[in-house]
Order: C-alpha cells, then sequence, then structure tokens
C-alpha cells in the first residue's frame, strides 16, 4: 500500500558548524527525513553561493514522497550579507566571528547620541551590521555603492527561495539600529550612525510568510512551487522557540558551538551596563534578554581535536568513562574557553582561552572535563546577570549539543545551582523551524498552539547540593584567572 504523504514542513538550519535541512511532520514533530553537509566557511566570512548550493545538495537527498509540504522556514547563524537590486551577493557573507570591525564598533560607540543603548538593547560590538557595513565602506566602498539591501544570511537565502526581501525582528534587533521597543528601525540613530537607510530590508515577525516558493528555486530544489515560505529568524532565537520558550518567563540555553541564553519576557527590560541582549522574540508580544557567549561547545570539540580525536564523541569513546569519574572541579584544572574572544556577558572580544593550574597528574580527561565546566560557567554568568536585572529563573531548559549526554546536563544543573529540562528533540532549531513554518503556513493558529503539539519534555535534572558548593568556588577560581588573564584582576 502506498504511503500517505503526512501535513510536513521544511525546516532549514544553517548553522555555524553545518547547514541541515528536515523535513518535519506537524502531528506529531517528527522528522520524517534529514540530511546535512559542513558548513564551509572561514569562521569569519562564507560564500553564500556556496550555501545555497550546499542546500540544494542536502534538500535533493530527502525522501520527499513522505510529506505534503505546507511550508518552508530557515533559521541560520548571525551573519551579515549585500546584495545588490537583483539578489546576488556583493560580497561574501560577513558572519558573527569577523571582528576587524571592532575599531568601528568602538568609534560609532563614541559617537552615536547617550542613550542609543536603550534604544538598541545592546553595546556596540564588531559582529553587528552596522559597524561591519561601516567598515566596508571605508576599506571597500565600491562594494557598498552596489548594494541594494542590508541582509541577515538567513535573509538571503530566503530571497534565494521566494524573490522577496524581508527580515524578522529578531534579525533587526541585533543590527544595531532597531529600536527594541517600538519594534521598528531607528532613523534617527541611522543618521547619526552616517549608515545609508536605504539599504534597511522591511521587517516582518518570524511567523509571516514573506512570499511564496519562486519557480526558479521549485526547479532547483525539487520541489513544487508555490509553497509558503516563512520570514524565520537567528538560529539561537529557532532554537528557543523549539524548546518551549514561546511565553513569558521561559528560560532556554542553546547550547551549540556557542551557547545562546535567553530569558524570554513580556516587556523589554533594558540592561544600563549593556550586559545583556535585549531582542524582539519570535514570538508576538515577547521580547528576549540574555545572548550569545563566545566558544563554549566550539571549545569542548577544539579540545578533542587538539588531543587528537576527530570528535567529542571519538573522544568519548576512548576517555568517557575516565571523564565521568572525575569529581567537580576537575581536580583544580580551570579552562577559559573564550578562545575567539568572549561575548554575553563581558564582551571582551580580544579575550583569549586559557588552561590555568595545570599539575602533572592531569591528563586528557582532566582538560576535556574542564572545557566542559568551563562551558558551563561561562552560561553561569548569563545567569548571574540575567537575576541582576530581575529575571525569576526556575529551571533551565537545554538542547543542542550539550543535552546529549546526561553526565553534561547533571554537571550544568550542578554549576547553575539550578534544575536543568530537556526535550524529546534536542534539535531545537529544526522543531523550531518547523512551528514557525506551521504557523505561517495555516497549520497552528500561533506559536503557544504549535508548542503544545511539537514540544515535549524528556527528562529533569536537580542540582547536587555538595556538587554545586564544589563548583561554585571552581567558578570563582575560574573568574579570577580570566580576570587575570584579561588585566582586570
Amino acid at each position: 500500500m502506498a504511503r500517505v504523504p503526512t501535513p510536513a514542513v521544511l525546516a532549514v538550519d544553517a548553522g555555524s558548524s553545518s547547514v541541515r535541512a528536515s523535513l518535519v511532520d506537524l502531528a506529531e514533530g517528527n522528522v520524517l527525513s534529514t540530511g546535512s553537509a559542513a558548513t564551509r566557511s572561514s569562521g569569519a566570512e562564507l560564500d553564500i553561493d556556496e550555501l545555497w548550493a550546499d542546500l540544494v545538495g542536502v534538500v535533493g537527498e530527502l525522501d520527499r514522497d513522505v510529506a505534503e509540504l505546507r511550508a518552508i522556514a530557515v533559521a541560520a547563524q548571525l551573519g551579515t550579507v549585500l546584495v545588490d537590486d537583483r539578489g546576488r551577493a556583493v560580497g561574501p557573507a560577513l558572519l558573527w566571528g569577523d571582528q576587524r570591525a571592532s575599531e568601528d564598533a568602538e568609534r560609532l560607540a563614541e559617537s552615536l547620541p547617550a542613550g542609543s543603548r536603550a534604544v538598541v538593547g545592546r553595546r556596540m560590538t564588531a559582529e553587528l551590521p552596522v559597524a561591519k557595513v561601516r567598515r566596508l565602506a571605508r576599506e571597500e566602498p565600491a562594494a557598498v555603492r552596489r548594494a541594494r539591501w542590508m541582509l541577515s544570511l538567513k535573509d538571503a537565502l530566503v530571497q534565494r527561495l521566494t524573490g522577496e526581501v524581508a527580515t524578522d525582528e529578531t534579525h533587526a534587533s541585533y543590527s544595531g539600529l532597531f529600536d527594541v521597543k517600538r519594534r521598528s528601525w531607528a532613523s534617527d540613530l541611522a543618521a547619526a550612525a552616517e549608515f545609508d537607510p536605504h539599504l534597511l530590508p522591511p521587517v516582518r515577525s518570524a511567523t509571516s510568510q514573506v512570499g511564496k516558493l519562486a519557480d526558479d528555486a521549485a526547479a532547483a530544489l525539487g520541489l513544487a512551487p508555490d509553497v509558503t515560505v516563512a520570514v524565520g529568524g537567528p538560529d539561537g532565537t529557532i532554537g528557543a522557540v523549539g524548546a518551549g520558550a514561546v511565553r513569558a518567563g521561559v528560560t532556554v540555553d542553546v547550547a551549540g558551538t556557542t551557547d545562546v541564553l535567553l530569558h524570554a519576557l513580556d516587556k523589554p527590560l533594558m540592561d544600563p551596563s549593556a550586559r545583556l541582549v535585549v531582542n524582539v522574540h519570535a514570538a508576538p508580544g515577547t521580547w528576549t534578554a540574555g545572548g550569545p557567549t563566545g566558544l563554549t561547545g566550539g571549545a569542548v570539540e577544539w579540545t578533542a581535536r587538539l588531543l587528537r580525536f576527530a570528535s567529542v564523541g571519538d573522544a568519548y569513546a576512548a576517555l568517557g568513562r575516565e571523564i565521568e569519574a572525575l569529581s567537580p572541579g576537575s581536580e583544580g584544572l580551570l579552562f577559559v574557553t573564550a578562545l575567539g574572544g568572549s561575548r554575553f556577558p563581558t564582551w571582551r572580544s580580544h579575550e583569549s582561552g586559557l588552561l590555568a593550574r595545570l599539575r602533572p597528574s592531569h591528563g586528557p580527561a582532566h582538560i576535556i572535563r574542564a572545557a566542559q565546566e568551563g562551558a558551563a560557567f561561562t552560561v553561569a554568568e548569563g545567569l548571574d546577570a540575567l537575576r541582576q536585572l530581575g529575571a525569576s529563573l526556575d529551571e533551565v531548559i537545554v538542547v543542542g549539543g550539550a543535552a546529549a549526554r546526561p553526565s553534561t546536563l547533571q554537571l550544568r544543573a550542578d554549576a547553575w545551582n539550578l534544575p536543568v529540562v530537556t526535550v524529546s528533540n534536542r534539535e531545537a532549531t529544526t522543531i523550531g523551524a518547523a512551528m514557525i513554518g506551521g504557523v505561517a503556513g495555516g497549520v497552528f493558529p500561533d506559536l503557544e498552539v504549535a508548542e503544545r503539539v511539537l514540544v515535549r519534555r524528556a527528562a529533569r535534572y536537580e542540582p547536587d547540593p555538595s556538587s554545586s558548593v564544589v563548583l561554585a568556588n571552581a567558578r570563582r577560581l575560574w573568574r579570577e584567572s580570566a580576570d587575570l588573564q584579561f588585566g582586570d584582576g
């Protein structure tokens, strides 16, 4: 008997390490078919044509006969793409890890009007599009003159899919030119930054329809044309949606190459110190406070490769019992994982990684465990910043790479002294994109209904009081080591 196709969303996640495409059924949240390819980037730049080719290849691997495609939704890592009036990129996508605009960000911070931080909800940093475009205007003015739109990496993929230009409110929030309270472009700040406002795309909610799948894109992907394409959003934000952050009060840690910590709010709460990033959220009527860290999971992966393992999985296959037998605190070894500088909440772009208190008794298992603890401590700093803003934290939902191992989840519960919750599908960005697409395609009336259908809790880890005490002391020494190496001690 022939299979009856299931109503589904094509969920695309163009992340730091891979581009993934999945067909997700809208009745149970099951992944019907999935494929992925490694992201081809330098860490600072990415060729959008290569990314599109990789996406076409990945979609071509899917078993599309199992699905009745209702919508397409895209999530992607943070990146800035300038395109001309025909949608062609005038240069490579500039990813969040590109720090070449550091001086431009500093000059912008000095020249923008007082109070601008409270408008845009963040400090001025090199990863913001306004700083990146300012650098390009200085170093590659011809490219900027050719540009018609400043898009996010996700927006550029959506434009390839539909021929339409739009951005979502969260990506607009990350630009450094968006009034997050009023949910609109801040034209006065654009003028003060000497930024051409005509580069700014129309802004729409993440669950809106940006358009239909264009004929040429449909032919390239092997899909039927006229499928609804959602506006979509950043991978961390969409991952938080897929973990259940569709209403105020929910805290999610999307733990991948970096951790993205987000706490959903029913009103924007501005941090005077600008440690926290405040964004318009993908869920209507909400905002988020938190932000993306520097390398966390990426530092654990780097450590495994440094120790001659192909991956963290291979390291655990060889050393897992030894790693998990170690007592909290890694027998005194400390690992500051800011290999490429830190982001939320310390924002030290020139910070570097650090192994401290090394002893002859320490071996590879200690180093991997210390990297895991350093990643957890980094997120703990963000949790403290949220508390200082007035957020009430009852638990943290963890999704992504760190959710793969119970021992890592227990470590995080102990390090944070908070319960940690997991969901049944830890690829939450895929589920979040399916939720976004399901609303855009008219299958669900809103994200809260989508969450009730597609998101399921799996396990809960309570903190162990004795381990929490040990890790709190280790974290204090870890922070002192980080401050000393950066010159703040």
